[in-house]
Parts: structure tokens; sequence; C-alpha cells
């Protein structure tokens, strides 16, 4: 069972969760935090765009010109225009399948893509810090040789060594004697 801080005392003032689009993951955080803020990484929304392209243009030249302007929709948070653009390949044809796995995407995600609103906030709209940083936090620490973890002290390393990494160990530790901690077993 987990513990929790005081509600008088957030921990954060918004949560935000950034992902690939697939769909266990948002229903996971619609169930456990529903009023966070749910971005798609950018780099996974834009690889629906050049199979399409590359299925529907022969031309090398208007395939790119293709790609640069639905990535240009998508940056700008026009999504009505990035699913139209897609979508003129859903007919019978080479593009149908990747055509259709876009629009789906792009029609399922929309909400999770307002890419200017979340650059204006100062907001990740890529996972490659956040991917770094479990690389960072868990590889290089739980994963060295020889090395055999439970679960339990396997999350406590990664909390120390996330506070420690992020300079704030000595904030953490000063408020130590305000967590509930689980009791021994």
């Amino acid at each position: 069972m987990g513990h929790r801080l005081p509600t008088s005392s957030p921990v954060a003032e918004e949560l935000i969760f950034l992902g690939d689009g697939a769909e266990w993951i948002w229903n996971l955080v619609q169930v456990h935090y529903p009023e966070a803020i749910q971005i798609v990484d950018w780099f996974h929304a834009t690889e629906y765009i050049a199979p399409v392209a590359n299925a529907a243009f022969a031309d090398e030249d208007k395939c790119q010109a293709w790609i640069d302007q639905v990535r240009d929709h998508l940056w700008n948070g026009d999504l009505d225009a990035v699913i139209n653009a897609c979508h003129r390949f859903t007919e019978p044809g080479k593009a149908q399948e990747a055509a259709r796995k876009a629009v789906t995407y792009f029609t399922n995600n929309r909400h999770r893509m307002d890419y200017p609103t979340y650059r204006a906030k100062g907001y990740q709209i890529g996972s490659g810090t956040i991917e770094s940083g479990c690389k960072q936090i868990v590889a290089q620490r739980l994963k060295v040789a020889g090395a055999i973890w439970d679960h339990h002290n396997a999350i406590n390393t990664a909390k120390a060594r996330a506070a420690l990494l992020s300079g704030q160990w000595n904030t953490l530790t000063s408020r130590r004697e305000h967590l509930a901690l689980p009791l021994a077993a």
C-alpha cells in the first residue's frame, strides 16, 4: 500500500503525462490521475506521417514536401489539416493502410496534441529527456553486474538517485521527518 504526503502540502501544482499514444497508458492516467495534462510525444506522433507519404508518393521531392507540410500543421496545432491530409489516402491504394492508421491515431489523440499551447507553457513535448533520465537513474544504478533487487528497494534506490541527480537531495532529506514511512514488516 502506498503512502501520500498530506494534501495540505501538494507535491506538484500540475501533473503532466507524456506518452506515445498507446490507449492503455491513457486509460491508466485517466483512472488514477483524471486531472492530469496528457501529451502525446511529438516524435511518436510524427512517426505516423512518413509511412503515408512514402506509400502515396513515388516522387521523392513531393513525398518530402508533403511530410514537411503535414509536420508543420502538427507543430502549429492544426489537427484538422493533419487528419485531412492523411484522410486523402484512405481510399484503396498503396497508402490506404498507413493512412487509416494515421487518421485513427491523430483522431484519437487530437486532444493530446496541442503543441503550440504546450510549448508556450514550457511543457516538454518530447520524451527524450525523460527516457535519458530513466537511463541515468535506473539503468546505470540498478543494472550493475551481479545486482539483485527486490521491488521495494529498487523503488527506494531510484527515488534517492533521482533526488540526488536533480539537486533535490538536501531538500528531500530535510523533510524526511514529515514523510509517512511504511512500518517494518
